[in-house]
């Protein structure tokens, strides 16, 4: 008998099962409306131009193979902390802020979760749905129960729900342009959460997963500055994959609010046994080119200009798809801006299967589709199948609404 034999099997989560079904498909116009990897009309990854300079630049005079430190490097770390706080907080609280450079924005969210299950003995994690499915993955494998309450209604809603969360639950929040939504909360819904987390003694954890690709670099981050102020503690997780489109460098980072200095030391200290048990150092070639684009202020300004046109091409997708199905379905307003890179359908199970079995396009079940990877040139195309589907199934098409 082999001990592989005992293999307990893990269910992956839906948008790597979904990836594995379009890889299999081998019809030439099936379209993977599921990855968040931005794509031009050519169906190829976006480089952006400033990106694409700093990485020659610093290729001429690259030389550095050496381990980087379990926190990544002082120049990368400080930038971040300013990109996400903003100047004057990161000021204001510099000796209570610390940032520890990470793998992705995936691993910075798995250094949250261990961090607050090992280090602060954590146990629930609250999460609105709909959501990324990864979450639930990522939580489990720290050990962390999670709990979900619906998003998808109105912010006093919301609060209801978090009502039942008890003293030091930590609750994650989408920082901007809500995956699958899209929606973004406002001043005013940042300022009701971020005075029931304090109220409660909850612990606010923030995906950081697209600023500048939702309304813009300040914009994107006004919630998790809000809740700086008004939370005496707090994590952020920050993804550079989409932003700066280093999808396979694997930038990101972990930054932590505490309430006074002795507690940054401390959480600082065991991140980084966190992370030397785990890749022991982080990659240095993705985190130099974000750092010399950030610390740099010419580069900084070249780079939001890129962002810009992101947005507009992200934009003119999502209007040219609501166009198209406002033509064609019965329901389809929604009464709240909504930005960045996914916009989720309200088609039943049965159109999503036969969008994929019998159409070849690929959305997640619960009907979030990527405008990342949406083709303008073939957005009539597609909108006239789903109408089609949507028309043969009699069931209403309509864009989910989000109601204050």
């Amino acid at each position: 008998m082999s001990i592989f034999e005992q293999i307990t099997h893990h269910q992956m989560d839906e948008i790597s099962t979904v990836n594995q079904c379009i890889k299999s498909d081998r019809r030439p116009k099936k379209r993977d409306l599921v990855s968040g990897v931005i794509l031009d009309e050519a169906g190829l990854p976006i480089v952006l131009p400033t990106v694409v300079d700093c990485r020659q630049q610093l290729m001429r005079h690259w030389a550095k193979n050496q381990y980087l430190a379990p926190e990544g490097t002082a120049r990368f770390n400080t930038a971040v902390t300013e990109l996400v706080f903003g100047r004057a907080l990161s000021d204001a609280f510099c000796s209570q802020l610390i940032t520890l450079q990470a793998p992705g924005g995936t691993g910075a969210l798995r250094l949250a979760f261990d961090f607050y299950a090992s280090s602060l003995n954590g146990r629930r994690l609250w999460v609105g749905t709909p959501s990324w499915p990864n979450y639930q993955q990522i939580a489990t494998a720290a050990g962390v129960e999670m709990v979900n309450f619906p998003q998808q209604t109105t912010v006093t809603q919301w609060l209801c729900a978090l009502e039942q969360a008890q003293p030091y639950d930590a609750v994650l929040f989408q920082a901007g342009a809500n995956n699958p939504t899209g929606m973004m909360l406002d001043t005013e819904d940042w300022h009701k959460i971020a005075d029931l987390c304090r109220r409660k003694q909850l612990l606010p954890i923030l995906d950081n997963a697209s600023q500048g690709l939702g309304q813009d670099i300040e914009k994107d981050a006004e919630g998790i500055r809000i809740m700086a102020q008004s939370c005496p503690e707090l994590i952020v997780a920050s993804s550079f994959s989409k932003n700066f489109m280093l999808y396979n460098e694997r930038v990101g980072a972990v930054s932590v609010k505490t309430s006074v200095p002795v507690f940054a030391t401390q959480a600082k200290e065991e991140l980084r046994t966190i992370i030397r048990a785990n890749y022991s150092s982080p990659a240095s070639f993705g985190s130099a080119i974000v750092a010399e684009i950030l610390g740099d202020p010419q580069l900084y300004q070249k780079w939001l200009v890129d962002l810009v046109a992101v947005r507009v091409m992200l934009a003119k997708r999502r209007d040219s798809l609501l166009a198209a199905l406002d033509n064609r379905c019965k329901e389809s307003s929604s009464d709240v801006q909504r930005y960045g890179l996914f916009i989720q359908l309200n088609l039943s199970s049965q159109i999503i299967r036969d969008l994929r079995e019998k159409d070849g396009i690929y959305l997640l079940d619960n009907g979030r589709l990527s405008l990342a990877s949406l083709w303008q040139h073939d957005i009539a195309r597609i909108t006239t199948i789903i109408n089609c589907r949507n028309f043969l199934n009699t069931n209403p098409c309509n864009i989910s609404v989000y109601n204050k």
